[in-house]
């Protein structure tokens, strides 16, 4: 692979993405295209198809144009991918064979410090995907929270088991509290140094999600691409954790209840032994499929 797309992110089951949504021509939206590792895979056996990148992170769209760019068939669009239907029909990219949806962040998301996604790099407690976009960041939703909402958001949003402890901890230093570094700092003291890494990944989880709604985000964003799809058309979904998982399994099985949807993946599918060893950041990937009948 290209080493400098690996430095924005290394996309995960990619050759089990590719099986999955048979992209051999048609019209394909690669919802969130990243760094575009997936995209250049899909693009480089759709022949006289086209595709349609959006993301709501303008960077990602930015460095997705640079790695895309002798391909003549693509089409990147600054968005949240809960549009998906308006811009399809505005580009006139109807209809719509196959739709990817590879949730979660990237590596260079994590990894850049003004971004705040990360609890490794020390930067400002901001954590939205569109940082141009009108939603509070990250800082000023924990400010404004009680110690039971903070607690809320850590047991639903990131499964803490020591919510409780945390919530009551992020509330007595709020106004102390202005970088990832002082987020960090006041969870480790919540809990044991051996739980601190597992610990602060779920903290750092709750309040991305909580400021971006990803969850509303991805409930929604599913429906929309079963809406677009033709029949016979390709949903794909990987999801990095269990709430995002539980969603895409939810999403499709009401689908193959109503009669519309064929499920494709019984179980979630899972990075094998050789990719996580090669890509650990794929260790959590699950791969949910489905194909549209009417």
């Amino acid at each position: 692979m290209n080493q400098t797309a690996e430095v924005f992110h290394r996309p995960a089951l990619l050759h089990e993405t590719i099986e999955f949504l048979q992209p051999r021509s048609g019209t394909l939206v690669d919802c969130c295209i990243g760094g575009g590792g997936h995209a250049r895979a899909i693009l480089d056996v759709l022949g006289s198809g086209r595709l349609l990148g959006i993301d709501a992170d303008p960077e990602a769209i930015s460095f997705a144009r640079r790695q895309l760019r002798k391909y003549d068939n693509v089409e990147l669009v600054h968005s949240n991918y809960c549009r998906m239907a308006d811009i399809v029909e505005d580009l006139g990219f109807a209809p719509v064979t196959g739709v990817l949806m590879d949730l979660g962040v990237s590596l260079h998301q994590l990894r850049s410090p003004h971004r705040g996604f990360g609890y490794n790099v020390e930067g400002p407690l901001d954590m939205r995907l569109d940082p141009s976009a009108s939603l509070p960041p990250a800082l000023t939703l924990l400010r404004r929270a009680s110690v039971p909402r903070l607690r809320q958001w850590l047991r639903d949003f990131g499964q803490e088991p020591f919510a409780n402890r945390i919530a009551r901890r992020i509330n007595e230093h709020k106004h102390e509290i202005k970088t990832t570094k002082d987020l960090a700092d006041v969870v480790r003291r919540c809990v044991p140094a051996r739980r601190a890494r597992k610990t602060l990944a779920r903290v750092f989880q709750a309040f991305r999600i909580i400021t971006n709604c990803e969850l509303e985000n991805v409930q929604k964003g599913i429906q929309v691409a079963l809406d677009v799809l033709v029949p016979g058309g390709r949903l794909v979904v990987i999801a990095y954790h269990s709430l995002e998982d539980r969603l895409a399994k939810q999403a499709l099985r009401e689908g193959r209840n109503q009669g519309k949807v064929k499920v494709l993946t019984p179980k979630p599918v899972r990075p094998g032994i050789a990719e996580v060893l090669e890509n650990p950041q794929a260790r959590s990937a699950r791969l949910r499929a489905g194909e549209v009948l009417s």
